[in-house]
């Protein structure tokens, strides 16, 4: 009986593990490890604090009806914060509310002296005046017209802005009722000590509670860069291994040609996409840890490494993302490869790709030991660095494992001290390997090479096997796949010197005593000088900085340009060269400023206030704008509308049900304890700390979060102030008292009418939406991709001339112009990681009207993108001819020649960076490509070359490094042309093409198509029709 019934609680157990998995995906998606919850719990912290101190007498007694305040003002201090983040905003945030203060004095005085020059004798001191609601009306809009002028000039400057609206909207509401200066200057005094009190309680939080540094958090992403780049080389060792199956090969190299279009569009690539979802997960790191890393620096802290050292390793990081991130992009190039074979075929496409896979698969199995070797030794230097730097703890060896000795000796594990030497010799062996591939391509191609070729080329012989056909096409093709093995060769051998270069780094450390002890480390005066210029400075930001650093809206990615995107030559006016004409010019400068769209964006905002605004200004309302809380209305939309959020109906949704959520959220924290202090205050920090994970973990969404923290401070916060000090006292301010539920609906009505009124304002006078935000952002893209080709071109052009040595001077003309490319490479790479996250967005939105073309904008966000990759792989490979400043390793005579010649043709070009500027002008301001528009055509270079030197390209230096180099520079030359057409085809396709040609369209038969909407005589064909029917 018992043997019969076994089997049947399987079902159950299916169901209770599949119950299971959902719920550990579920858990994973929430992305709540230990480091998550801790900052979850820290943010809630400050504004219980502010809520449990409240119920002390003297504290009570000292903020009266303004100690809720307190609290929402803890939050808005974002004691999350890293501490140099934290230090320069809470910098801000006490200089803005300073001078918000200061301001606000000198509007009381204006209305108090307003009421005095018009008060009709006898009446009430505190009857309503209209002269100075007029006067405070009047400083309201200016502080907060210029206020966001400001923010949106400067976005990290976003929290100072909030907290300043926020006092200037609450001193202008109340002003009007101020008879003398003594009773205004006693308001100020009691907002001043709320909001400074806030600060105080948020910065204890941040520099007490789970403290946080800005270089915990650098080493942190240090640490997770490094894992992310060894995930990144495993993912790409299975992929180079799948090339060893002919039928995968031509799969993927078939995906370039005519049969894409009528394949399945589901049918995806997993390898292929692990590898590209690596890189991009790499590059997010990257960006992330740029923009972070100059707060650490500036950092004063306990610690073993400085600021120089942070910077050092962090330039090695990035010398091996460029081949690490370049090896990702052979799958694109196999495409790309794959469209050409159609222009040249002399023979059937199936067979050339059945012997093409044969050969990649030849090539791929000699060389696949060699791959598993190197992939699995660079894993382990990567993993070497953290160890010695003490960021990984050194891996426990596994219980009863057998000792080697002569593993021991031979230190081959990572963290070892002679590792460094290990690795080295790893490196030079799979060097040495890439013969052996080069021989069997030479074979399949009839090229006998003697035993010593590589040994002694120049003076080798070695004997062709002529083919029929086509000998112009056969030298291509072979050409191309030469330079294809190289291309991979090349990089995995490069990426593998980068990591030696960061062992050897780390060992340095170790060996200069740096890691031996902890000291105080305290940044020079010039980066204190830095630290404190930086908020006052155009920068960049994206979404993990805006989280924290305050612009909430959820908008784009701020990436500053530079004066030549923004500053334009005046076609009406020379440039000034008389004190008078100079005058005159800085008098120009208000008009510029009042027409620019900060401009725009600030009277945007004070319109939208004022319009709440005004009927707390009214003689007829104003008791019962302030009765009603009116004024958090006017606060809400101060928060809502930053200068880059679009109207989305989306948006303007979730913070409605974020506000909603707040309520119920006020209902459970209030009912659930059943009305008790302690219990409140305890339910009160859980749920805040929740609300603080989409501050966290959705940062397009953080707006959300806000919103729905401060709700819901408010909601508890009074209720509890009115419990300590009593109904009537909170009722002298002119609010009578509600209980919890009907307080809760009240302040969800004045948040959501603030919500509403911000929304409506993001339409009037016109639209500012998503879409066109993407758009502007995708045009300035494209000028960062000109002007990053621009500074390519100019650095490879020195390096090939022989302008640039290996080991260059700070402050050279070859080191600054590295500084450039290495700053419009983050600025490019944050601007794309930022267009994909808003276009991800986008199909969240509810359409009105036809359709977004999503496919047309991330077709083009993904060619920038490669093109991006390959202008910093030929950036890379041309170290390969930088001078070396050691004499005894000369250049060879073949690299003196190629030089020689390379340089002779004289590539100068610029039509690449002529093209990605009229494209971003179109993309930008949504005008039509000029007519006729084409890519440049590939330069051809090595049938040039061969022109002057045949032997200059001979299969004699395939073992040449220069010529290694000179392989991935045509590969990726000729991918940046393929992507520049597909960019021009999806521009194209969004802005249109001018056309000024006519055409005689025949009447006669009015299925004849018409190539251009005008013709020379009359309209198109169906308007000949309709006209000859009249």
């Amino acid at each position: 009986m018992a043997s019969a019934s076994a089997p049947e609680p399987e079902p159950q157990q299916k169901e209770k593990s599949g119950i299971d998995s959902k719920l550990k995906k579920i858990w994973a998606s929430l992305g709540l490890d230990l480091p998550t919850v801790i900052t979850m719990a820290k943010g809630g912290i400050p504004p219980t604090i502010a809520v449990a101190m409240n119920e002390s007498t003297a504290v009570s007694s000292t903020y009266s009806t303004l100690g809720y305040l307190v609290a929402i003002i803890s939050v808005l201090g974002m004691a999350i914060m890293p501490r140099a983040k934290f230090i320069q905003t809470m910098l801000m945030n006490l200089i803005g509310t300073c001078l918000g203060a200061a301001v606000s004095l000198l509007m009381i005085y204006c209305s108090v002296k307003a009421r005095q020059h018009t008060a009709i004798p006898g009446e009430s001191p505190t009857a309503y005046n209209s002269s100075a609601s007029v006067v405070c009306a009047v400083w309201q809009f200016f502080q907060i017209y210029l206020i966001n002028y400001l923010r949106a000039k400067f976005p990290q400057i976003a929290f100072p802005v909030i907290l300043y609206s926020i006092f200037a909207i609450v001193s202008t509401t109340y002003a009007t009722q101020f008879p003398t200066m003594d009773s205004g200057i006693s308001f100020i005094e009691r907002l001043l000590e709320a909001f400074v009190t806030g600060f105080a309680i948020a910065t204890a939080t941040s520099f007490i509670i789970f403290p946080t540094t800005s270089r915990t958090v650098v080493f942190k992403e240090m640490t997770g860069y490094v894992m992310a780049l060894r995930g990144t080389l495993k993912a790409q060792t299975a992929f180079l291994h799948t090339l060893e199956k002919p039928e995968y090969f031509s799969r993927i190299y078939s995906l370039g040609g005519p049969e894409q279009k009528s394949s399945d569009p589901k049918e995806k690539d997993p390898l292929g996409d692990a590898v590209k979802k690596a890189i991009e997960g790499v590059l997010a790191l990257h960006t992330k840890l740029s923009g972070d890393l100059p707060f650490a620096k500036r950092e004063i802290a306990l610690g073993k490494l400085g600021p120089d050292d942070l910077k050092e390793i962090f330039e090695h990081l990035k010398k091996i993302l460029g081949p690490v991130a370049g090896l990702g992009t052979i799958i694109d190039i196999f495409k790309n490869f794959g469209e050409m074979l159609d222009a040249e075929s002399t023979e059937s496409r199936e067979l050339y790709l059945k012997r093409a896979g044969d050969d990649w698969n030849e090539y791929m199995v000699s060389l696949h030991d060699g791959i598993d070797e190197i992939m699995q030794a660079m894993d382990d230097g990567l993993e070497h660095f953290l160890i010695t730097l003490q960021l990984k703890k050194r891996p426990k060896a596994k219980k009863g494992a057998a000792e080697d000795p002569e593993a021991e000796a031979q230190a081959t594990r990572p963290g070892d001290k002679g590792f460094a030497d290990y690795y080295e010799k790893k490196v030079g062996d799979f060097h040495d390997g890439k013969q052996i591939a080069l021989r069997i391509w030479c074979e399949r191609r009839g090229v006998h090479l003697p035993p010593d070729f590589f040994e002694h080329p120049a003076t080798a012989t070695f004997t062709f096997e002529h083919h029929g056909g086509s000998e112009h096409i056969r030298h291509h093709r072979r050409q191309r796949q030469l330079y294809l093995l190289l291309y991979i060769e090349f990089l995995i051998h490069y990426s593998s010197l980068a990591i030696l270069n960061i062992v050897r780094l780390a060992d340095s450390k170790v060996e200069s005593g740096r890691l031996a002890k902890t000291r105080l480390i305290v940044p020079s005066p010039k980066r204190v000088l830095k630290f404190l210029c930086s908020a006052f400075k155009e920068d960049d930001s994206n979404d993990e900085d805006r989280r924290l650093d305050g612009t909430v809206g959820g908008g784009n990615t701020n990436v500053y340009l530079g004066q030549a995107y923004k500053t334009r030559k005046d076609p009406e006016h020379l440039p000034p060269q008389t004190w008078y004409e100079r005058l005159g010019d800085k008098i120009r400068t208000i008009p510029r400023v009042m027409r620019s769209t900060q401009s725009a964006h600030g009277f945007r905002v004070a319109v939208a206030t004022m319009s709440i605004g005004l009927v707390g200004f009214v003689h007829q309302t104003q008791q019962w704008f302030l009765a009603e809380r009116g004024i958090w209305a006017l606060i809400m939309v101060a928060i809502s509308m930053s200068p880059t959020s679009g109207e989305s109906v989306f948006n303007f949704l979730l913070r409605v049900g974020g506000t909603a959520v707040a309520m119920v959220a006020g209902y459970l924290v209030w009912y659930i304890p059943d009305g008790h202090t302690a219990g409140i205050i305890v339910f009160l920090w859980v749920f805040l700390s929740m609300g603080f994970w989409i501050v966290l973990k959705k940062p397009k969404l953080a707006v959300v979060g806000i919103i729905s923290i401060v709700t819901t401070t408010l909601i508890i916060g009074y209720e509890l102030q009115v419990r300590k000090i009593g109904v009537q006292a909170a009722a002298a301010s002119g609010q009578p008292y509600y209980p919890v539920y009907e307080l809760a609906p009240i302040r969800l009505l004045t948040v959501v009418i603030g919500i509403t009124v911000a929304f409506i304002f993001t339409l009037i006078p016109f639209p500012i939406t998503e879409h066109s935000r993407l758009r502007q952002n995708l045009g300035a893209s494209l000028y960062l991709l000109a002007n990053y080709y621009s500074v390519v071109h100019e650095q490879t052009k020195s390096r090939i001339r022989g302008q640039e040595t290996k080991d260059e001077a700070k402050g050279s003309p070859a080191s600054i112009m590295e500084k450039t490319r290495q700053k419009v490479f983050t600025k490019e790479v944050l601007m794309l990681n930022g267009l994909r996250s808003d276009s991800a967005f986008t199909k969240w939105e509810l359409p009105m009207g036809g359709k977004f073309p999503k496919e047309h904008y991330d077709a083009i966000i993904e060619s920038s993108a490669h093109i991006v990759n390959y202008m910093s792989l030929i950036g890379y490979a041309s170290t390969a001819y930088q001078l070396s400043s050691d004499p005894s390793s000369p250049e060879t005579d073949w690299s003196t020649d190629f030089r020689k010649v390379l340089t002779s043709i004289n590539l100068t070009s610029h039509e690449i960076t002529s093209l990605l500027s009229l494209l971003s002008s179109s993309i930008s301001h949504g005008h039509p490509v000029p007519p006729y528009l084409t890519t440049p055509q590939p330069y051809a270079l090595a049938a040039r070359m061969e022109a002057i030197d045949k032997d200059i390209l001979s299969i004699r230096h395939i073992g040449e490094k220069g010529f290694s180099a000179f392989a991935v520079m045509q590969v990726a030359t000729r991918c940046i042309f393929a992507d520049l057409e597909k960019l021009l085809k999806h521009v194209k396709a969004l802005v249109g093409e001018l056309d000024f040609s006519f055409h005689t369209v025949s009447t006669a038969d009015e299925r004849t198509p018409a190539s251009s909407g005008e013709t020379l005589f009359g309209g198109g064909a169906g308007d000949a029709g309709r006209e000859k029917k009249d």
